[in-house]
């Protein structure tokens, strides 16, 4: 790998592949020609239609065969949940930098030996989502740091929907299923990002749906698809998370603050980013406020990450961070750290149930 080029290669080469990685390579991206060497997905159907489509010099059925490709620098995983944690650990070991879909393992221990071995093997470890480069979190920082919420005292987020209808691994424990590790790690993501490590956490959680129709056939679910989880964060702020697959429309923000002199909603119906702020008489104005993308409000709005419908991955995308850290050699965002606090925060939640008690977390982070 140069500063100039580095050859990647896609780790499965279902949906996820398609919309977020797949069509970001052949391309230049941060002054550096990122090259698709080879799709890699057991499935060899799916791996040759993928390096057909977004012209892949090579596809293998054996990710391991990609790894030991030696024009592969770097590999993106975005398969099921439950193969993640093989397939990181190997490309740690394989020497690939790696971008890694979500959780990055399904237990601590798992987390914990790849972090191991990518510092052991010197590779960048990126983990999805990649929610702190939005610039709508970025903008809320800001917003918080300046004072204007006054003291966080509650946070919430949620993610939400009805159900992937054509991924019936999803509600299955044996293809790594979880509406926790699914959906919840993307609020999570958020609240950490805006609230800081938490402490602990507890929760509920349950199967709403106990059958779905997935593919135009009936399958028994046996995962919750409905979980809510409740968190106390070192800074003092409490913060609950909704995530499940019972949502088929919805009209309330996907992530709220609430402090002692204002209130933010990020992703609402009425608009993208909602201010209320007591300390907004220094703009002469009262009542909600819509940031804007130079820092005031109101005369320019803050544009959504992506409009909806397009299948086009935004500026702020993980690829293009994940190539710009390689290139500048920087800590990918999240990294590890990040990445095993929210899988800490998910494992003791689902612990909640067996124990009855709220669960303390071991796991924190420094500052972002």
């Amino acid at each position: 790998m140069t500063t100039e080029h580095i050859g990647l290669g896609v780790i499965g080469c279902g949906t996820i592949a398609e919309l977020m990685y797949l069509p970001q390579t052949n391309r230049r991206i941060h002054g550096c020609q990122v090259d698709l060497v080879a799709v890699s997905d057991s499935v060899e159907s799916k791996a040759a239609g993928a390096a057909q489509r977004f012209s892949a010099r090579r596809y293998y059925v054996d990710y391991r065969d990609l790894l030991a490709d030696p024009e592969v620098d770097a590999v993106v995983i975005a398969t099921n949940i439950a193969s993640h944690a093989e397939l990181a650990l190997a490309a740690a070991r394989a020497g690939k930098h790696m971008l890694v879909q979500k959780p990055l393992a399904e237990t601590l221990d798992e987390a914990d030996e790849i972090i191991a071995e990518a510092e052991r093997m010197g590779v960048k470890l990126q983990v999805e989502p990649a929610h702190m480069l939005n610039p709508f979190c970025k903008r809320a920082r800001e917003v918080i740091a300046s004072g204007a919420l006054g003291e966080v005292c509650l946070v919430q987020g949620k993610a939400s929907h009805g159900g992937a209808e054509d991924r019936p691994w999803l509600f299955q424990r044996a293809g790594g299923g979880s509406v926790m590790l699914d959906l919840a790690v993307h609020a999570l993501t958020w609240l950490v990002s805006l609230a800081g490590p938490a402490r602990r956490v507890t929760a509920f959680s349950r199967t709403s749906v106990p059958t779905r129709k997935i593919n135009g056939e009936s399958l028994e679910v046996d995962i919750e698809d409905n979980v809510t989880l409740l968190l106390d964060f070192e800074a003092g702020a409490l913060g609950t998370v909704v995530a499940n697959y019972v949502t088929v429309a919805d009209l309330t923000p996907n992530v709220s603050v609430y402090g002692t002199e204002g209130t933010m909603h990020i992703n609402a119906p009425q608009a993208p980013f909602m201010l209320f702020s007591r300390q907004a008489s220094y703009l002469g104005q009262r009542g909600w406020l819509a940031p804007t993308a130079e820092g005031g409000h109101q005369d320019r709005l803050l544009s959504p990450p992506r409009e909806l419908g397009s299948r086009e991955v935004p500026p702020h995308s993980s690829m293009g961070h994940f190539i710009e850290c390689l290139v500048e050699d920087q800590d990918p965002v999240p990294g590890g750290a990040v990445a095993r606090h929210v899988l800490e925060i998910m494992v003791r939640a689902s612990e909640v149930e067996s124990s009855g008690q709220a669960q303390r977390l071991d796991t924190s982070f420094g500052p972002l």
